[in-house]
């Protein structure tokens, strides 16, 4: 599907200590991200995010909403 709409996946790992995230501009330059984005949730409803993310399926990332 990526290369049907001429994308390309590139995977970064980075450590919580967040020194890799200082790579980020030098790996997409001036691109624009997008992320995939399934559900978003109010924090309140974390056990329900939670759920959905167990049962598996989601079509992108889960968020919590921090208000």
């Amino acid at each position: 599907m990526a290369a049907k709409r001429g994308q390309r996946y590139r995977f970064v790992f980075v450590h919580e200590d967040g020194k890799g995230l200082t790579r980020i501009p030098e790996l997409v330059g001036d691109k624009r991200l997008e992320a995939s984005v399934d559900s978003v949730f109010a924090l309140e409803d974390v056990n329900a995010a939670l759920t959905k993310v167990a049962a598996g399926g989601s079509k992108g990332k889960t968020v919590l909403r921090v208000s």
